[in-house]
């Protein structure tokens, strides 16, 4: 057990009269832990446990329940998680020493992350079952798409012979043809990454996009190029990564800053 020194500070009321909350020190642990992922999105509360347990990894809290539960709307908890904190030998002010806990604690967390207020994890605590035991959240089985090692020479294959050739592909057949040339991961949890083609006024443009990485590459006036314009624009409520950014006009392009 762990030696805690409780410093049992008095204004109005003497120090033998006060009721310290023995608890704060092992809530402020709970809170310590988890405030690096407190406000990390997760998919469900098993993403969230996942995460919970590399965080508190190095520390003397264990997961001992994970409860689920369906939210009604996007912001709503989906579930908890309970961690379990042994006990530890206080010490005060009197230098008189006991016992205390183990504690154990429950903290909710919803899509936006950990229950939070005022930057602070929101922590409740409960009696400890006499049966707590440290439980395993299940692996991540989720199939992630990834763009392919060979996505952007697949990419330039492609139009490379649509530039060649006198003919006029449908952006649906461009895409088929990149399909055929792309590597398959060999993970059974990813998938290939789909490429967007884009056509205009003979232009075309392709964008491959998975995990915030981006391939674009460009069919103007005969000439295949890549294409790389500011992270900025890929983002979300930006151009984004898409077929239509390859071919966008230039002046579109250029850092907004």
């Amino acid at each position: 057990m762990a030696a805690v020194v409780l410093a049992l500070a008095g204004c109005a009321v003497p120090d033998d009269q006060r009721a310290p909350d023995l608890s704060a020190i092992p809530r402020a642990t709970v809170e310590e832990a988890l405030h690096p992922i407190a406000y990390d999105r997760y998919d469900d509360i098993f993403f969230a446990a996942r995460a919970a347990v590399t965080a508190i990894e190095t520390s003397s809290l264990r997961l001992i329940a994970i409860d689920e539960r369906e939210p009604g709307e996007l912001g709503d908890t989906f579930g908890s998680l309970s961690f379990w904190l042994p006990g530890s030998v206080v010490t005060d002010a009197a230098g008189l020493t006991r016992e205390i806990g183990p504690f154990c604690f429950r903290v909710a967390f919803s899509y936006y992350g950990a229950a939070e207020r005022d930057g602070v994890v929101v922590t409740d605590q409960f009696d400890c079952p006499a049966d707590a035991a440290e439980v395993t959240p299940p692996p991540d089985e989720t199939v992630y798409p990834v763009i392919a090692e060979n996505a952007r020479e697949a990419v330039r294959t492609v139009l490379e012979q649509v530039a060649a050739s006198d003919e006029s592909p449908s952006a649906e057949d461009i895409a088929d043809r990149i399909r055929v040339l792309l590597v398959a991961p060999e993970s059974e949890l990813q998938s290939l990454a789909e490429p967007d083609v884009a056509e205009h006024s003979g232009d075309i443009g392709v964008a491959i996009a998975a995990g915030g990485d981006c391939v674009l590459v460009a069919l103007v006036d005969g000439t295949v190029a890549d294409v790389y314009p500011p992270a900025v624009l890929l983002q979300p409520g930006e151009l984004g990564c898409a077929g239509s950014t390859a071919i966008a006009d230039p002046d579109s392009l250029r850092s907004p800053h």
